[in-house]
Formats: C-alpha cells, structure tokens, sequence
C-alpha cells in the first residue's frame, strides 16, 4: 500500500499492491465516501450538433462518484452515482473497480484507527519459510503479513523394528526430502526458520552444513515443545518472527491478544465483550483497545469514542489462531490503565 494525506482537506491519494490491502481498503472506504479513479464508461459522440451514445464501447475516464455499495471479490467494487466525469460520458451510477496498482482518491472524514490499519500494510515484512518438525514429520509454513501452510512431510515407516538398515534409509530419504524443499524455497524468502522438539532440529542442521551451505546464511534455529500449528503459535507468542524481519504484523497482534487474555485469566487489568468495553471507554480507563477485523462495523460506535479519548487501537486480523481467540471473546476487547 502507498499512500499520502491532506487531512486539512479529508483527501487520501492510495494505490493498493496487494489482496490484503483491498480487504483494508474495504474496511476504511465507508458510505458516503468520495472516490475519485479512472475506470471505463460509455461514452457519446456529437452527431448533427447532439451527443448520443458512442458506438465504439467503453473508454476509461477519471470520474468521482459518492459510494453506496462496496463488496470485494476478486477485485474491491465500489458502487455510486456519478458526480463528476467529462460532458461526453454517461452520467448515472457507476461501479468502481479497484485492484492493486490502481490509484485512486478517497474523500471523507477520516479517523486515526483507519489511517493506522493504512500506514501500517505500507511496512511490508519479509517473507519468511518456517519449518517445524520432529523426527517423524515436518510441516512447512509461508509467512508474510499472513502465514499459510504449505504441506507436510510424513516419514515413510516400515512398523518392524528390527529392519535396521531400512529404518536407517527411510530416516534419510525423509531428511533429505526436508531438504530438498528447503533449498527449493529459499530463493524467495529473506529468512528459514526450523524450529520443533527433540533433536530433528540438529540433524537437519547438520545435513544443510554437508550438502547446502548457502542456506546458513538465511537459517535460524528454535526450539519448541509442540509441532504443527501449535508449534508455529508457539514462535509467534515468543516474538521470534518479529525479531527476523523489519516488520510483522501477524506477531505483534500475538502478542497484543495474549497479554489481553493473561489479564483476563488472572482477573486484571483487562475488559471484554460490548457493555464492558463501552463503560470503560466511557470513564477514560483503557489504554489499548483491541477489535476483531471482521467487527469493526458493528464496533464502529466504540471506536469512535476511543479515538475522543485517545486510547491505542489495534485492528486485529481474525484468520490466524489470536484472532480466533479475540473472536471468541466477542471480538473486542480493551487493556485497562488502572
């Protein structure tokens, strides 16, 4: 995401690069809101002294409309009566079309939680491969502003202790395989990490020093006490992500969650749910508002208190495992001051 603000003027001048954006794109652009943005209209020529429709199709204009309808789809389509647009173009209502790369204007009153969620997608982490594994499966994750998991590798066992020599063979060809998809995807991350219980860590360690040296130089090692998914939260509660790329989103919300619930177990300094998250707001109390992505329309009332007050807000996203948690909470929730 790109973006620059006149908010003397309410004026925000984005280009969107990615999905993720578009979804925050979706989130801020409310009706009502003023779009400026080039997009294909019919229009008409001049015939005998009058504009009729042109035959030759839809050309592409700079147009303003007013939004009343957004959905996202493959592509973020925002609909509304046109309100500027050149004399020869079809006036009406009109759909908007916006994918990354397109520029447009955004014109409406804007609030300091919509302008974070925005500055924040322009601080792209690095890619980061992570791998975590014992010694009888690995799984395999992609994180960038989300994590996804790729797949998982299973060794190939034969159930008869005593076959030595085809354990042995079996165990090696599932390390090798490991390294293979290793060294596969390493062109397109900044950072491997290989993480798990047990000592599966270090013999793939010593395996990548025999045959791929070049991954060293991108590889950090972490211990965990479970695989899988639960591993993988097990790196994202420790903060490790963060500390490896210049920026991720995914853990800080982690962390922001998990401090909220540890103050909610011990009956602390922590509120949840509608009633009392608003009453807290209402008395000035909360330091750090926290707001499920897919909640925030239905919150949109307390947050507009909590930028009066002045609190912290944080948008957190509901598709990795802190907010799922957040949901289950009624997907808000504040940490108090006193």
């Amino acid at each position: 995401m790109r973006s620059s603000f006149d908010l003397k003027h309410n004026i925000a001048k984005i280009t969107p690069d990615t999905r993720e954006d578009l979804e925050i794109l979706k989130e801020v652009i409310t009706p009502g809101s003023f779009i400026t943005a080039k997009s294909p209209r019919s229009v008409k020529i001049k015939r005998e002294g009058k504009l009729v429709r042109a035959k030759t199709g839809r050309k592409e204009v700079i147009m303003k409309i007013q939004v009343e309808k957004i959905e996202l789809r493959d592509k973020l389509r925002l609909t509304g009566k046109i309100l500027e647009a050149p004399e020869r173009v079809e006036k009406g209502y009109h759909t908007i079309e916006v994918e990354p790369k397109k520029f447009l204007k955004i014109e409406k009153e804007w609030k300091s939680w919509e302008i974070d969620r925005i500055k924040s997608a322009e601080r792209k982490p690095e890619p980061v491969l992570i791998c975590i594994l014992d010694e009888n499966e690995a799984d395999f994750y992609f994180l960038k502003e989300r994590y996804k998991h790729l797949f998982n590798i299973k060794l190939k066992s034969s159930g008869k202790r005593f076959e030595t020599k085809k354990a042995e063979k079996e165990r090696k060809e599932y390390y090798e395989k490991i390294l293979n998809e290793l060294k596969k995807r390493s062109e397109k991350v900044k950072k491997i990490v290989i993480a798990g219980p047990g000592f599966a860590r270090e013999n793939l360690q010593k395996l990548i020093k025999q045959r791929e040296k070049e991954l060293l130089k991108k590889l950090m090692m972490n211990f965990t006490y479970q695989t899988g998914n639960l591993g993988l939260q097990e790196l994202l509660k420790k903060g490790l992500i963060e500390k490896i790329t210049k920026y991720s989103r995914i853990s800080q919300e982690t962390k922001a969650v998990e401090k909220l619930l540890d103050e909610i177990n011990k009956n602390g300094k922590a509120v949840y749910g509608f009633e009392k998250t608003k009453e807290a707001l209402e008395s000035g109390n909360i330091d750090f508002l926290l707001v499920s992505d897919v909640k925030i329309r239905d919150f949109e009332e307390l947050l507009d208190l909590a930028d009066k007050v002045k609190c912290k807000i944080m948008i957190i996203n509901s598709e990795h495992a802190a907010g799922e948690k957040l949901l289950g909470l009624g997907g808000i929730g504040g940490l108090l001051k006193f």
